[in-house]
C-alpha cells in the first residue's frame, strides 16, 4: 500500500499538491520575506529618499523665489510704482487703435429674404455660402451682406459680397453695405 503524500510515476499526489500550495508555499514566502525584509527596506528608501530630497529642494526654491517676487510687487505698489517693470498697467497705456465697428442691428426681412436665397444660411459654414454668392442678384446680396454684418460678421463671406456688388476696397476691406434707397 502506497502512502498519499508520497511522489509517484504521474507525479505528486493530489494531498501532497494540496499541502505544497496550502501549508509549504505561504510558510517559505513568509521566511524568504523575513530574511530578505531588511535588504527590501533598503532598496525601497534608496529609490524614494533621492527623487524626494531633489523635490523638497526645488520645492523651497520656488516658494523662497515667489514670495521675494510678491514683497517686491507689494513695495512697489506701496510707492506707487506699476506692480511689474516689464509690464505696464494696463489702464494706462491701453487705448484702442480705433473702435471696433458697431454692429447693425439685425433685420428680420433680410433673414427672411436670406433664407429663401439659400436654405439653411445659419447652418453652412463661410466656404459653403461663398461658393453659392454668384448665383444670387444684388437685392439678395444686400440682404445677404446686412444678415451676416449683424450676426455671424463673417469677413470672408463680407468680402466677397462686397467684391460681387462691386464695392470692395482695393486693400480687399469692404465697405458697408449701400441703401439701394439711396443709390
Amino acid at each position: 500500500m502506497s502512502d498519499d503524500t508520497e511522489s509517484g510515476p504521474e507525479g505528486p499526489s493530489p494531498l501532497r499538491r494540496t499541502l505544497e500550495i496550502l501549508v509549504f508555499a505561504p510558510v517559505g514566502a513568509a521566511m524568504t520575506v523575513a530574511e530578505e525584509l531588511p535588504a527590501l527596506i533598503a532598496k525601497g528608501r534608496q529609490r524614494v529618499e533621492g527623487p524626494l530630497r531633489n523635490a523638497h529642494i526645488v520645492g523651497r526654491f520656488v516658494v523662497t523665489k515667489g514670495q521675494r517676487d510678491i514683497g517686491q510687487r507689494v513695495e512697489r505698489l506701496l510707492h506707487g510704482e506699476p506692480a511689474s517693470p516689464e509690464t505696464p498697467e494696463p489702464a494706462a497705456e491701453a487705448k484702442p487703435e480705433s473702435p471696433a465697428p458697431a454692429k447693425p442691428a439685425p433685420d428680420p426681412a433680410d433673414g427672411a429674404a436670406v433664407e429663401r436665397a439659400l436654405a439653411g444660411y445659419d447652418t453652412l459654414s463661410a466656404s459653403q455660402v461663398v461658393r453659392r454668392l454668384e448665383s444670387l442678384g444684388p437685392d439678395e446680396l444686400r440682404a445677404l451682406q446686412r444678415h451676416e454684418a449683424s450676426h455671424r460678421n463673417r469677413r470672408t463671406i463680407l468680402n466677397r459680397t462686397s467684391q460681387l456688388l462691386g464695392g470692395a476696397h482695393t486693400d480687399g476691406t469692404a465697405r458697408p453695405p449701400t441703401d439701394p434707397s439711396t443709390e
